[in-house]
């Protein structure tokens, strides 16, 4: 019983540091819920321009016309781009997790702001 009453004066400072920081802490959320949805498409481009570069490179092997070091590009590039389009898929994902579930807070803060 005495461990809960030592926590209480923690807590409490604890909800009021919150309480006064809420809407910067709002704002902050925010901006760093869309980094996801820009480190989202960012990953998509990267995967599009590895995978144009992995077929011009697969063109070259199956032409005949490869060096040594185009068999070690094709390989990096083609399991690159499928690193990055999975990266891309699950930053897409945790934005539209983290808009979703925070998006009350956000609208709360937007019709403070009005005010």
């Amino acid at each position: 019983m005495a461990d809960k009453n030592e926590e209480l004066p923690q807590l409490k400072e604890l909800y009021d540091e919150l309480w006064n920081d809420a809407r910067s802490l709002i704002k902050d959320m925010n901006k760093s819920i869309y980094v996801y949805l820009f480190a989202g498409f960012l990953s998509l481009v990267f995967s599009t321009i590895m995978i144009g570069s992995g077929i011009a490179n697969w063109n070259k092997i199956f032409l005949g016309d490869a060096e040594t070091l185009t068999y070690v590009y094709v390989i990096a590039e083609t399991f690159g781009s499928v690193i990055y389009v999975i990266f891309g898929i699950t930053l897409l994902y945790w934005y539209r997790k983290l808009k979703r579930r925070y998006s009350k807070l956000v609208k709360m803060e937007e019709s403070l702001r009005t005010k």
